[in-house]
């Protein structure tokens, strides 16, 4: 992918076909984003991305990725290589306003990897995936990050559980950024709702929250549906 490492072979390249080669590569990853609705599609992005990491190029890889808003890999099972991979490529980007790994099989190691790259997302789908509580904790560490971008996070159906509300609460306590939350079936119970109580009162930019298809008892859907006294606008989907 660099021309340094072919000129031993080929011998030099004029600017000009060197300024040709990076226009097709930012053409080809703008094709490829938009083609994402496939198996193949998703397979052929991933590849490119792949490429600009391997080229270890950063200049290549800035000039490709900076302007690129929306990645999905929704349903495709991703190996922890992948998501350093794509850590790297979304380090080049100015801002992802919608990441889309629903249902990735991502586990800790994944997500791990990805963490770097978590930050600069504004819309991030983890769903589906098995985090776990454990995972979940590593997700908190981009709700930390004082530069921070996320707004809407969803982790719906990943196995948390309520000591894993418990260390999100008190992450999102310090996060300014997040506006709307999806925890919709995990295995949450009413030992949750006193948490949930913190979160709203410490994080005045929530507007949104999931958790329908978790194990609230009628007593602990009734409180939850009462925190919208306690912040009114607030919406809580049971």
């Amino acid at each position: 992918m660099t021309a340094r490492g072919l000129v031993e072979f080929l011998g030099p390249f004029p600017h000009e076909t060197t300024c040709r080669v990076i226009d097709w590569v930012k053409e080809e990853v703008k094709r490829q984003i938009g083609n994402t609705g496939s198996e193949p599609g998703k397979r052929s992005l991933l590849n490119t991305l792949h490429y600009l990491f391997e080229s270890q190029n950063h200049g290549l890889a800035k000039d490709a990725l900076e302007s690129v808003v929306t990645l999905s890999f929704r349903g495709m099972t991703l190996t922890p290589i992948d998501c350093t991979v794509l850590s790297h490529a979304i380090g080049h980007c100015d801002t992802i306003k919608h990441l889309n790994l629903w249902d990735c099989h991502i586990q800790c190691e994944g997500i791990q990897r990805l963490g770097p790259g978590l930050p600069k997302c504004q819309e991030l789908r983890l769903g589906g995936n098995k985090l776990e509580d454990s995972g979940v904790i590593l997700v908190s560490a981009a709700l930390r990050n004082p530069e921070c971008k996320i707004q809407k996070l969803e982790l719906n159906n990943v196995g948390l559980t309520d000591s894993g509300v418990e260390d999100l609460v008190s992450t999102l306590s310090t996060n300014s950024s997040l506006t709307e939350l999806d925890l919709g079936r995990n295995w949450l119970t009413d030992l949750s709702v006193p948490a949930f109580r913190r979160l709203i009162l410490t994080l005045p930019s929530l507007e949104r929250i999931w958790l329908f298809g978790n194990q609230f008892s009628e007593t602990g859907k009734k409180e939850l549906e009462s925190l919208r006294e306690v912040r009114p606008g607030l919406r809580v989907y049971l």
